[in-house]
């Protein structure tokens, strides 16, 4: 009985990959293509946006939970890590067991480990629920793409990606929009909240639209010694990476002590190293046992046989290079924003909006691109954008600039990412068979968020080292006595404000506060510059690494003149909607910047001062009306008098 079933499994999502082929020679999507497209796109948002959604949140949960900035990267870090260590085993099992099934299972954990969040009292409830989180994203995310990769085919495919990571790259940076509306205005617990009636969406369309798929291998059996030996190992170099800005990189500068484990500052060298190098020969040994277990005919945790494509092999190298400069990026600079420059966490959140629309614009542009040109020189164009954008931040942020300098900036960025985000991970699973597509899209999903948490950690000690550096320098130099309170400001920056700059650490300083808030900000204004010019430097690797990337545009092949006049009808169906939704959704972003408007009196200030124009336009809906009248003229010739 169970052996048919398994063929039955097998011989259905074979007939499926044919009648989808047929599909895509017509280039065609079916409004039930589009409704799961629309179910998968809300959970992947979820997913996406939490990990971005708690940056801005972060100041307020450091003064609730009274925690350290080191405390802080390990709330962004952990989900990150326990997201991409699971992966891997996830996507095959995805593959193995039903993508459906696993992806509301995966939906559900993620759920509840937002209740968790959302309810918890300390730090240690926190990162429980983080864990939670991680889990439950690293079952639905790889089931995400592989649903995405077997529904669509040909042309199709391409919009569905570009729409897909339109979704990817918005939620990405509309996660500290919403996450400072909600910490200024409700709680920084609704950051985690807005999870549950999202979910439970996807949830109920996910039973109704999306049909079992899966590919029974009967030489699978769960890897644990891989997947053992993968946490562990990644659990270990990020471990090293974060702790030691507080226990020496090298040399140990502070007693280590956790339960009856103590790691004493006499010893000849600190934990983190030993983290660290313990971690790499942990990865070593499981990259040898996968290669070996496969040889005996087992099924691997990851398929380093896979990497004999170059598609993927230089995309999944991208991909992870590319995460480390963009997450790495978003989390200083938000940093800087709260801290340097006093804006609330609203208004934090909203100097990413130009970003976050770009992201929006160009990432279905880059699909309809990536058709014409091929995508390998799409996802180059994003990351040199990307790359200079960074680059230019770098220069330009600083303690006397206004922050609207770098709104160009973060369009120029946001433009970047669109083309680049969607387009690379269409590349890496199009370069491999689609019986392995839970396979491709989790070893896509766990690179991008383990370079995502490294990427936090790289950055974050590179601006712990500089605000130790450049603040020593400045504080030796300055001519305020500040007495007593030297050492506790040299401490503070040798820590790298680990401990947080609260009202007792200003009261402290009395008179002096000025002076030393000068030498505070400086530090911090220059860690940011080098943790911006850090993650140009990521960036353009990738975008040097996305130049092996083979282009997988097919050759142009003679077709029937029946064909010719089909396809540009089915083209237009399909630029019609993505059109339409691009339009709604721009159309609620300025209203929505509208509502913020009449009741923040800082935008209006600062629109006021520098952009009255443009205040016009935001005050009494204004803009709004003219997009929505102007837009919705546009389509209707467009789409109905063309």
């Amino acid at each position: 009985m169970s052996g048919k079933r398994q063929g039955n499994d097998s011989g259905h999502s074979w007939e499926g990959s044919a009648a989808q082929a047929t599909q895509a020679e017509s280039g065609k999507i079916q409004p039930k293509q589009l409704l799961i497209l629309l179910v998968l796109s809300l959970s992947l948002a979820i997913i996406v946006i939490d990990a971005t959604i708690v940056i801005v949140a972060l100041p307020q949960i450091q003064r609730d939970f009274n925690i350290s900035l080191k405390d802080l990267e390990w709330i962004t870090s952990l989900y990150a890590l326990i997201f991409g260590s699971f992966l891997l085993s996830w996507g095959k099992l995805s593959d193995e067991f039903g993508r459906k099934l696993i992806f509301m299972a995966g939906i559900s954990s993620f759920i509840v480990g937002s209740i968790v969040d959302g309810f918890s009292q300390n730090l240690s409830q926190m990162l429980i629920g983080r864990v939670i989180q991680g889990f439950g994203a690293a079952m639905a995310s790889p089931s995400t793409l592989s649903i995405l990769t077997t529904t669509f085919t040909g042309k199709s495919r391409n919009v569905a990606f570009g729409i897909w990571g339109a979704t990817a790259g918005a939620a990405a940076v509309l996660g500290p929009v919403l996450g400072g509306y909600f910490t200024t205005y409700i709680s920084w617990r609704w950051a985690f909240f807005i999870n549950i009636p999202i979910g439970v969406a996807a949830l109920v369309g996910a039973a109704f639209v999306i049909k079992e798929t899966r590919f029974k291998d009967p030489k699978y059996t769960t890897d644990y010694p891989g997947l053992v030996l993968i946490t562990i190992g990644l659990a270990s170099v990020l471990f090293g990476l974060i702790e030691a800005q507080t226990y020496g990189w090298l040399v140990p500068n502070q007693e280590f002590s956790v339960g009856g484990f103590t790691w004493s500052i006499s010893n000849p060298v600190s934990l983190p190293i030993v983290s660290i190098i313990t971690g790499i020969i942990l990865l070593g040994i499981f990259t040898f046992y996968e290669i070996r277990r496969a040889r005996k005919g087992l099924v691997p945790l990851f398929d380093f046989s896979l990497l004999r494509y170059k598609g993927f092999r230089y995309g999944l190298f991208t991909v992870a290079i590319v995460a480390m400069g963009e997450f790495g990026a978003v989390f200083i600079i938000s940093i800087f924003l709260q801290t340097v420059k006093g804006l609330s966490a609203i208004d934090a959140g909203l100097t990413f909006l130009p970003m976050a629309i770009s992201v929006f614009i160009f990432a279905p542009i880059a699909g309809l691109l990536a058709t014409r040109f091929g995508p390998k020189w799409i996802i180059t164009t994003g990351m040199v954008l990307e790359a200079i954008a960074l680059f230019s931040m770098s220069q330009i942020i600083s303690v006397s600039n206004p922050v609207y300098y770098l709104y160009p900036i973060l369009v120029v960025y946001g433009a970047g990412v669109g083309l680049a985000i969607s387009q690379v991970t269409s590349t890496v699973l199009m370069s491999i068979p689609w019986q392995k597509a839970g396979v491709g899209s989790g070893a896509n999903n766990t690179v991008r968020q383990i370079g995502s948490a490294f990427g936090i950690a790289v950055i974050g000690a590179i601006l712990v080292a500089q605000i130790s550096a450049v603040g020593q320098a400045d504080l030796a130099a300055s001519a305020v006595n500040f007495g007593p309170m030297t050492s506790v400001l040299k401490d503070a920056l040798n820590s790298g404000l680990s401990g947080g700059i609260d009202r007792s650490f200003i009261a402290a300083f009395g008179v002096n506060w000025p002076a030393a808030r000068d030498i505070i900000f400086g530090a911090l204004t220059q860690g940011t510059r080098w943790a911006a010019f850090t993650a140009g430097i990521f960036v353009t690797l990738g975008a040097l690494s996305s130049l092996l990337i083979p282009d997988p545009r097919p050759k142009q092949t003679k077709v029937a003149p029946k064909v010719m006049t089909e396809a540009p009808q089915t083209v237009g169906r399909t630029l019609g909607v993505i059109v339409i939704s691009q339009f709604l959704a721009i159309l609620g972003l300025s209203a929505a910047l509208s509502s913020e408007y009449q009741s923040n009196e800082f935008m209006r200030q600062w629109f006021t001062s520098y952009a009255w124009p443009l205040g016009l336009l935001l005050g009494n809906y204004l803009g709004p009306m003219l997009i929505g009248i102007i837009g919705t003229f546009l389509i209707l010739w467009r789409l109905v008098i063309r």
